[in-house]
C-alpha cells in the first residue's frame, strides 16, 4: 500500500544529506533526515494551499491547536491547553532560545553525552557553560542519575538540563524510573528541564513514549518540552516545530529568548503539520513496521561484521555503532572511502562510535551495510 521500498533520487534536489556526496559514489545515512516521500495527504493539503496562490503573512491555525492538545491526550494521556503550546521554525532554534531564555547571565546548562550535537552548541552560542554527563555503553546507556545529582549538589550555577527523550544517537528510551530520578533532582536544586522528544513517534516494537512532562504537576511546572512531526513524516524542510510549557513563567521567559531573533513558522510547515496529525494515521503505522524490520536488518548485519557491534534500537531510526575495535585513526573517511556515509561519534561527543541512518528503503540499506562490511574486512 505504501512504497517505502521506492528508491527516491534525491541528489540535485538540495539535499543537505545527498548533496553532501554529489558526484561521489558515497550512499548518505548521515543526518536525520529519512528516504522515503511524506505521505500523500501531506502533498496534497501542501498543493491545496499552493493553488490558493497568496503567501501572506500568517497566523497559527486554531485548527492545528487543537489536533496538537488532542493528539497528545489521544497518545499520551497527557492533557494541555492551547495557550501552553509556542511555535517555532525548527527545533534547533527552540534550543538556542531556551538557553537564551530560561539560563541565567551566569547561569550553566547541563546535558548528557553523546547527545546531538545543537545540545553541545546552544549553551555556547548563548555564552553560557556547559556541563557533561557521560553515559556508558557498559552501563546500558543509562542516564547518569548520581553523577546528575553530583554535579547539581557542587554546581548551583546550574539552571537548566537539555534532555534528549528518545535517546539521539542512542535509540534508547528513559524509562519512566529514570525521568522520575531526574525531575526529583531538578526539583532539589531548582533546574529546569527542556525535553526534546522530536522522536516520540518512531518508538519501535509497539512500546509506549511517556512525556516528562506528564509524570506529574511536578514535572509539568518545570519542563519545557519540544516536539514537531518533521522526523516522523520527513518534513523537516518545512521548518515548524513546538514548544510546550504548562508553567506560564517558563512560557514568557522563552518567548523573551526568541526577541528579536526567532522567525515565524511559515504557512507551508502549518499545513503539513495539521495534515500528517490528522489524515496519515495508516501511513504511520507502516511506517513503524517498515523501520522496524530495517532496525532488525541493521542488527543481524551487524552481528556478523567482525569489529563492530550496535546496541538494540528502541527508537529513532539511528543505530550507534560501536567501531572502537577497528582502531581507525579517521573513521568516517574511511568508511567514506568505502562507499557509506555516516555521521561521526565525535561530533556527539562519543568517539570511537558512528551513527548510522537506517530511514531508507530496504534494497539502499543493504548496499549500505554491504559496502560497510567491505570496509571492516
Amino acid at each position: 500500500m505504501f512504497r517505502f521500498d521506492e528508491l527516491v533520487d534525491r541528489q540535485g534536489t538540495g539535499s543537505k544529506k545527498w548533496d553532501k556526496y554529489l558526484g561521489q559514489p558515497v550512499i548518505p545515512m548521515w543526518v536525520a533526515d529519512m528516504d522515503f516521500r511524506s505521505p500523500e495527504p501531506v502533498m496534497e493539503a501542501i498543493h491545496r494551499r499552493v493553488n490558493h496562490g497568496v503567501f501572506g503573512y500568517n497566523e497559527i491555525p486554531k485548527q492545528l491547536l487543537e489536533v496538537v492538545v488532542a493528539r497528545l491526550k489521544h497518545r499520551y494521556n497527557w492533557v494541555i491547553q492551547e495557550s501552553d503550546v509556542i511555535f517555532s521554525p525548527g527545533l534547533v532554534p527552540a534550543l538556542n532560545q531556551v538557553c537564551r531564555g530560561l539560563v541565567s547571565e551566569n547561569g550553566a546548562v547541563i546535558t548528557a553525552i553523546p547527545v546531538y550535537p545543537p545540545f553541545l552548541d546552544a549553551p555556547g552560542n548563548m555564552g553560557k557553560e556547559l556541563i557533561t554527563l557521560e553515559m556508558k555503553e557498559d552501563e546500558s546507556w543509562q542516564f547518569p542519575v548520581e553523577e546528575f545529582a553530583r554535579q547539581a549538589e557542587i554546581r548551583p550555577d546550574i539552571d537548566l538540563l537539555l534532555l534528549c527523550h528518545p535517546l539521539n544517537p542512542l535509540g534508547r528510551m528513559l524509562s519512566v524510573a529514570e525521568m522520575q530520578d531526574i525531575v526529583a533532582i531538578c526539583k532539589r536544586f531548582d533546574i529546569k528541564i527542556c525535553s526534546d522528544e522530536i522522536h516520540c513517534e518512531l518508538v519501535l516494537d509497539g512500546r509506549q513514549h511517556t512525556p516528562i512532562a506528564s509524570l506529574g504537576p511536578q514535572a509539568a511546572e518545570m519542563t519545557i518540552t519540544l516536539m514537531a512531526a518533521s522526523k516522523t513524516f520527513n518534513l523537516a524542510g518545512l521548518g515548524c516545530a513546538m514548544a510546550i510549557a504548562e508553567n506560564s513563567l517558563l512560557r514568557d521567559q522563552y518567548r523573551k529568548g526568541g526577541e528579536g531573533i526567532m522567525a515565524n513558522v511559515n504557512t507551508f510547515g502549518f499545513v503539513a503539520t495539521e495534515a500528517a496529525w490528522t489524515d496519515c494515521s495508516d501511513w504511520h503505522e507502516a511506517l513503524l513496521d517498515y523501520l522496524a524490520a530495517n532496525r532488525d536488518y541493521v542488527y543481524e548485519r551487524c552481528q556478523m561484521i567482525t569489529g563492530i557491534s550496535v546496541n538494540w534500537v528502541e527508537a529513532t531510526y539511528l543505530a550507534w555503532l560501536n567501531v572502537q575495535e577497528l582502531g581507525l585513526p579517521d573513521p568516517r573517511s574511511h568508511f567514506e572511502q568505502a562507499g557509506v556515509g555516516l555521521s561521526s561519534g565525535a561530533d556527539f561527543m562519543g568517539p570511537g562510535y558512528m551513527r548510522l541512518n537506517f530511514g531508507c528503503p530496504r534494497p539502499l540499506l543493504e548496499e549500505g551495510l554491504n559496502r560497510l562490511e567491505k570496509a571492516c574486512n
